[in-house]
């Protein structure tokens, strides 16, 4: 008691700053793709969920094979008679391969700082050659308005691609209805995207481990977009085991980046019934698993998809009752 109270006047008189959500700087869109060598576009470096930002700063390196940093603008907030910039570094020959920019941007003490989110600059670049190029943010900084010393913000960063080519596609994600599974259907989605600067049409096959389970075409698929794919997978010939699920898109003719055709997505355990957690038999583990989401449905708080045995899309008595006769079995 003696020591919290000398600390609860310190923090009285030198209050800590709390952000409720932290900031993050992130590349807007996150990927540019399509284009053409000749052809320019911009991408906002945008800063979300900030409170009372004073100054902030960012360097933004690329690929200079692959683009052409040409010039930038203030974000839509800024005003130039409202702050004090310094553009510190702005080149495409920054070292053998990659260009660097670098902003900086301090408000004049009598204009009032900001909150929420905004785009801090747009960025235009041209394109040089076909190819991908990270757009990666580092030594970023936000700092606020504190008195006698602004405080650096806690925040994250997330970094934008440019894909160029004539030929691109990718993998991008894969969801599992259930990971937990006896001899059961598990559905599977893949989404897939073309980076092309064309229409697409290509094969997508889903594997566990190295085994394939199924091949599903994605026809004509434009520019720029994202397809999803489903895939039904019955597990009842599978061997018990815990096996990786994955998906390749078969690569285009003339396809240079093909590392991210193939996305590893999760696994699959094939167990006993009522094995709900996967740890080889059937206990009070796996009974308190399905009774903590009795009646639950998919998007409820409490929702199980491995503890819906027969797929029905609730959990109720037949649930617990497939478990409760399974009671006591190990693989």
């Amino acid at each position: 008691m003696l020591l919290f109270v000398p600390i609860l006047l310190m923090l009285t008189v030198f209050p800590l700053r709390v952000y409720a959500e932290a900031a993050v700087i992130y590349i807007d869109p996150p990927v540019i793709a399509g284009l053409s060598i000749g052809e320019t576009f911009s991408v906002n470096v945008t800063v979300a969920n900030v409170t009372d930002l004073y100054a902030w700063s960012f360097q933004l390196c690329y690929r200079s094979d692959v683009l052409n940093a040409s010039r930038w603008s203030w974000g839509p907030i800024f005003k130039p008679h409202d702050i004090i910039n310094i553009t510190a570094v702005w080149t495409d020959n920054f070292n053998e391969t990659h260009g660097l920019i670098q902003i900086d941007c301090t408000f004049f003490g009598t204009v009032p700082t900001f909150y929420g989110t905004t785009a801090l600059v747009t960025v235009y670049f041209k394109v040089k050659s076909f190819g991908f190029a990270l757009l990666h943010l580092q030594d970023t900084m936000l700092l606020d308005d504190s008195v006698p010393f602004p405080q650096e913000m806690p925040h994250s960063t997330a970094d934008g691609m440019v894909r160029l080519g004539l030929a691109d596609v990718a993998v991008t994600k894969i969801a599992l209805s259930k990971n937990v599974v006896n001899d059961t259907v598990v559905q599977i989605n893949v989404t897939v995207a073309n980076y092309g600067s064309g229409s697409a049409t290509f094969n997508v096959t889903l594997y566990y481990d190295l085994i394939e389970i199924s091949t599903r075409m994605v026809k004509d698929l434009a520019p720029s977009n994202v397809a999803e794919i489903g895939f039904a997978w019955d597990t009842t010939p599978v061997p018990k085991g815990n096996y990786t699920v994955s998906a390749r898109a078969h690569p285009l003719l003339g396809e240079a980046n093909t590392d991210d055709n193939t996305l590893i997505g999760g696994w699959i355990m094939e167990t006993i019934l009522g094995d709900i957690n996967g740890d080889g038999k059937v206990n009070i583990l796996d009974i308190s698993a399905v009774a903590r989401a009795f009646g639950a449905k998919p998007g409820d708080a409490n929702w199980s998809s491995n503890a819906d045995i027969d797929n029905n899309l609730v959990i109720n008595i037949l649930d617990i009752s497939k478990v409760a006769r399974e009671f006591g079995k190990t693989v």
